[in-house]
C-alpha cells in the first residue's frame, strides 16, 4: 500500500508540473482538424448576420485556378459555450467578439494557444458594421495568414518523413535542398531537367527542377516563364504515345495563370499557378511553379510542381506540392 501512494504522489504531482508551468514552457496537445479547415467561434446573431455572411464570403471564396473549382477553405461554426476542449485544439480558429467600447475593430492572431501547430485570429469590434468593414479591407490578410499556416505545416510533416536520398541529388545537381515525401520515386534525371513524384492507382503528382542560363530580368515575365515552361516540358514530360512526342505536357490557354512576385528568405521569387493540360490528349490538372535567380551561378531555377487527381478534390492535393516546393533551400557552400 506504502508503494502504490508512493507512485499515485508521484503521478499527480507530475500532473501538476505539466499543467502549472508558465505558458512559455506549457506542454500542449496536436492540433487536431484537417487541411483547409477553419473553426469559427461565434453567436447565433453573429454568425447569422452580415459578419458570418462576410466571414463566409472570404474564407469559402472559390479557388478558381483549380480544374473545378473548390472552396479555399471549409468552416465549422460553434458558440463560445460550444467551444470545448476539443474544438480549442483545432488547427485554425477565428474568434468574434462584440465589445461595444471599441474604437476600431481589432484583428490579431496568435499561434500555438491550446495546441500546437494552432493559428488563431481574433476578431473584437463594436459592432456589426465596424467589424465587417474591417473584415472587408483585410480579407486578402486574412486568407493569407491561414494559407500561410497550413504551408508551414504541410512543410514541417514532409521534414520529419523525407527521402533523402533524392534531396542529395538536388543538392549535388543544382546547391538546392528540397524535401520530397518518402514514397517520392525518380522519373526523370536529364541535362537541366528532374522529375520527382508519385504515381498511384488514384492519379501522379510531381516536382519538375529546371535551370537555364540568365541573361536579363526579361526572362522573369510572365510570357517569358510560360514559353520557357512550355519548351522545357515539351521537351521532357511525355507520353508514350505514337507518334513519338506527339503528347506532351503544356500550360492550358484558356485560362489565364496567376502571376505574383514575392520574396522568400531575402530572395526575390516568381509565383505561377494555373492548369495543365497533356497535347493530344484528355489529361489534365492544376499547377504550382516558383522561380528565382541564382545569382552565384548566373542561372534560372524553376521548382514546378503538378497534380493530376481525376476523380478527387485537388485543393489539398496541390498544397502540399506547394508545401514540397517551399522547403527548397539554397545550400551556400555548393
Amino acid at each position: 500500500m506504502k508503494k502504490i501512494s508512493i507512485i499515485l504522489i508521484t503521478i499527480f504531482l507530475s500532473a501538476i508540473f505539466l499543467f502549472s508551468c508558465k505558458d512559455e514552457n506549457k506542454i500542449l496537445l496536436s492540433a487536431t482538424g484537417r487541411n483547409g479547415e477553419v473553426v469559427v467561434v461565434a453567436s447565433a446573431d453573429v454568425w447569422n448576420g452580415n459578419i458570418g455572411a462576410t466571414i463566409r464570403k472570404i474564407l469559402t471564396e472559390p479557388d478558381t485556378l483549380l480544374p473545378q473549382p473548390e472552396a479555399k477553405f471549409s468552416i465549422i461554426n460553434t458558440t463560445q459555450r460550444q467551444f470545448s476542449s476539443v474544438l480549442k485544439a483545432h488547427r485554425n480558429i477565428v474568434v468574434v467578439q462584440i465589445e461595444k467600447d471599441k474604437a476600431e475593430c481589432e484583428i490579431s492572431s496568435k499561434t500555438n494557444v491550446y495546441s500546437s501547430p494552432q493559428t488563431i485570429l481574433y476578431i473584437i469590434g463594436a459592432d456589426e458594421n465596424q467589424i465587417v468593414d474591417a473584415l472587408e479591407k483585410r480579407a486578402n490578410k486574412i486568407v493569407d495568414v491561414f494559407e500561410k499556416a497550413e504551408l508551414e505545416r504541410v512543410q514541417k510533416g514532409i521534414k520529419t518523413l523525407e527521402n533523402k536520398e533524392l534531396r542529395k541529388l538536388t543538392e549535388n545537381k543544382y546547391g538546392y535542398s528540397i524535401s520530397v515525401p518518402q514514397d517520392y520515386d525518380l522519373f526523370g534525371d536529364k541535362n537541366e531537367f528532374i522529375w520527382l513524384g508519385l504515381r498511384t492507382t488514384k492519379g501522379m503528382e510531381g516536382v519538375f527542377i529546371y535551370t537555364y542560363p540568365y541573361t536579363d530580368k526579361s526572362q522573369l515575365s510572365f510570357d517569358s516563364l510560360i514559353a520557357k515552361r512550355n519548351e522545357i516540358l515539351q521537351q521532357y514530360v511525355l507520353l508514350d504515345k505514337e507518334p513519338q512526342g506527339s503528347a506532351y505536357m503544356t500550360t492550358t490557354n484558356y485560362i489565364e495563370p496567376s502571376y505574383e512576385t514575392m520574396t522568400i528568405n531575402d530572395n526575390f521569387f516568381v509565383r505561377i499557378r494555373g492548369l495543365w493540360e497533356i497535347k493530344n490528349d484528355y489529361m489534365g490538372g492544376p499547377f504550382v511553379s516558383y522561380t528565382t535567380i541564382d545569382k552565384e551561378k548566373n542561372m534560372i531555377i524553376t521548382f514546378d510542381g503538378f497534380v493530376y487527381a481525376p476523380s478527387r478534390t485537388k485543393r489539398d492535393l496541390l498544397q502540399r506540392i506547394e508545401g514540397i516546393i517551399l522547403t527548397a533551400n539554397q545550400i551556400k557552400d555548393k
